[in-house]
Order: C-alpha cells, then structure tokens, then sequence
C-alpha cells in the first residue's frame, strides 16, 4: 500500500481519539474523587495510575507481535471498547477492588488499541509516514486535551455519574471499524506482503541496540510526562490556588496545544528528517518546564506550558516513526512500544511520585518532572539517525 490515504488516517485518527479521551479523563475524574473525599491521598491517585498501566505493560509487546504477525485491525475496535468500559462505571463504584480492575480494564484497551492503530497508520502511510503518524498521533493528543473538557462539562450537569458519557465517541468510531474491517485486512495482507519482499532483497535491516536505546529515552521522557499530567491538576488547586474547575481545564488546554503540535512536528520532519526534529524540540522544551516549577504565579506558571506544550509534543510522532523505521520487521510491536508502553511506563513511577508529594509537597513532584524531561531531552542527541525515506 504504496499511497498516503488522507481518509483512512482520519479514521484511525479519530479511533486513537476515542480510546485516549478515555485515559485524558481518568486523572481528571480521580482529582475530582479526591475532592469528594473519595480518594484520601495523592498516593491513592497514583496507585490507579499505576494500576492503569501496569496490564498495559505487560499486553503492548504481545499486542504488537498480534498485529504484526497477521493482519488483525478488529484489535482496534476491542481496544476502544476495553477503553471507555473501564472508564464509563468508576464514577458510582465504591468498592476499591471493583475500581482497580475497571481502571486495569482501561489500560488492556489502551494496550490493544495502540499497535493495532499505529500499524494501520503506517500502512496507509506511503511515502508521507511521518505526516501519517502525525495525524494518528494526533488523535490520541486531541482525546488527551478533550477528556478534562469532556468530562468537566458533563460533570457540572451530573456529577461522578458523568462516567457514564464516556462511551460516546468510542461505539461510533467501532461501528466504523466494524464496517471497513475487510478492507484493512486486505491492505494489511499487501503492506505485509511487500515487508518480506524487502527484506528478501536486504533492502531493510533492523536496529535492535538502537530501539533499545530510542526506548529507554522515552521511559525517561514517560515518567516526568506522566507524572505531569496525573498531578497538574492537583498542583494547580493546592499550590497555585486555582479553582476546581479552572483547574481541570488548564490541564486540558495543554494538551490541546500539544495536539496541535504534534501534527506540525510530524508533517514538518517529512522534511527536514526525524532526529533533528525530535532533538531539538526536546532540547528547547526543557527550559519552560524548569521555570514552571520556579513560579508561585498561575498565569506566568500557563504562559510557561504553552510553549512547553508545543516543542515537547512537537516530538512524539517523529519518536515514533524513527522506531518503526529501527524495527522494521515489526511495524506493529516498535509502535506498541513507543506510543504505548514507553508513554505508560510513568504510571509505573506516580506511585513514588505521590509518596515523594505526599512528604514533602506537591511541588517536589515537579521538580522530579523537569528532571525527568530535561534528562531524557539530553538523551535524544545520541538516538540512531534514520532515513526519510520510507
């Protein structure tokens, strides 16, 4: 499939927003349980993030193998349903062992539907991958940003039973998917067919060392991001005095701004190459998040994100395509871990995040942030070179 397919990308787009409006409004709706009382530490807000990820950890590597070994985009569709199912029922549970495995739930769904998409994308993605990539990669910011203004809306009329509206978007993307599912098989079966006949002719040869490392950076770069999102609403009510509500929309206006970002990030580095863009805007986004925890000022503290929004997303689909690029041979499993796992490893740190907050003040938790971020934006210098060239 040797055409960029500007519709089917749209699709897949919109798939990856309706799974991630899901996960964009989870830390939202447990800021507001903690408000109610519901929850009683920021420990008790970490460990369902990290509940939500650690299902996830374990599924994406053999979601990818799944998608990659033969063609199967009705995972897409289950991933999207496992997303918003484990979302849409936590605003009337009370039993924690209930709201732990629905949490868990959300992050199988996370972990099916990302290599699955990010397969298709780069299928329909021709000689335009990183503008492709960009617009899948977009969807899951873009659902990222609206799950704080979603659920927000929702829950000025109805409260926690809000949940509920969360599996709106999803079923229609499904009844979508179910649709075309013939359609991306056969396009699965001709992209998979031309792989072997590349790789019979030696003309693509995996970087095993190299992902490792592109990986690993993106831990880093995980842990200070997720640790961001899950608390910047806390942070914005208990340090810098910001209303509920206010709050919670602050949040989601970051991650609007990125979502724009990371379209321009990936269209642009068509271009002028996949490194250059990732290094760069890494390296320039470090300096906004270091003065954001300097500032006791909520308007300075957002002018500071807004650019630290734009050049840190600006990255995320060029990461993603350079790790397709060094695991060729397994489009689905290099996407499964750069978009998923190495995004969802952070959960696996909020829960020290939350001690660390929960000892010493919310603040400390973004200084470890900027840590984290500045560290892995170092890193990003010695990440192996890859072609434009699909």
């Amino acid at each position: 499939m040797k055409l960029f397919s500007t519709k089917e990308n749209l699709f897949f787009m919109a798939g990856h927003f309706a799974t991630d409006l899901c996960h964009g409004s989870m830390p939202i709706i447990l800021a507001y349980m903690y408000q109610a009382g519901r929850l009683d530490s920021y420990s008790s807000v970490a460990l369902l993030m990290m509940a939500n990820t650690i299902l996830n950890a374990l599924i994406q590597p053999l979601a990818g193998n799944l998608a990659d070994s033969k063609p199967r985009p009705y995972l897409m569709s289950i991933g999207i349903a496992c997303a918003f199912l484990g979302v849409m029922f936590i605003g009337f549970i009370q039993n924690q062992y209930l709201l732990y495995s629905l949490v868990c739930l959300n992050g199988v769904g996370s972990a099916l539907f990302h290599p699955a998409g990010g397969k298709m994308a780069n299928v329909f993605g021709g000689a335009k991958l990183g503008k492709s990539m960009s617009i899948f990669s977009v969807g899951g910011n873009f659902g990222m940003a609206c799950g704080p203004f979603y659920f927000t809306g929702f829950y000025i009329l109805f409260g926690l039973d809000a949940t509920l509206a969360m599996c709106i978007p999803g079923i229609a993307i499904i009844a979508i998917y179910i649709f075309k599912n013939h359609y991306y098989t056969v396009a699965c079966l001709h992209h998979n067919h031309e792989i072997k006949r590349a790789t019979s002719e030696n003309t693509q040869q995996e970087n095993v060392k190299g992902f490792i490392y592109l990986v690993c950076i993106l831990f880093v770069r995980s842990a200070g991001w997720f640790s961001f999102v899950s608390f910047l609403s806390l942070y914005y009510m208990h340090k810098l005095n910001i209303s509920d509500e206010i709050a919670t929309l602050l949040n989601g206006m970051v991650a609007l701004v990125g979502a724009l970002a990371t379209f321009t990030g990936g269209t642009v580095s068509d271009k002028i190459g996949f490194n250059r863009i990732i290094t760069f805007a890494s390296l320039a986004s470090a300096p906004f998040i270091i003065l954001f925890t300097q500032t006791d000022n909520a308007t300075i503290a957002t002018l500071l994100l807004i650019p630290f929004s734009l050049l840190f997303f600006a990255a995320m689909s060029p990461t993603v395509v350079v790790g397709q690029k060094l695991l060729c041979k397994h489009v689905g499993m290099a996407t499964g871990f750069t978009i998923g796992l190495s995004m969802s490893f952070g959960g696996l740190v909020a829960p020290l995040m939350g001690k660390l907050g929960d000892a010493y003040g919310i603040e400390y938790i973004m200084y470890a942030v900027a840590f984290f971020i500045t560290v892995a934006a170092i890193g990003t210098i010695f990440i192996p070179k890859v072609s434009t060239v699909k």
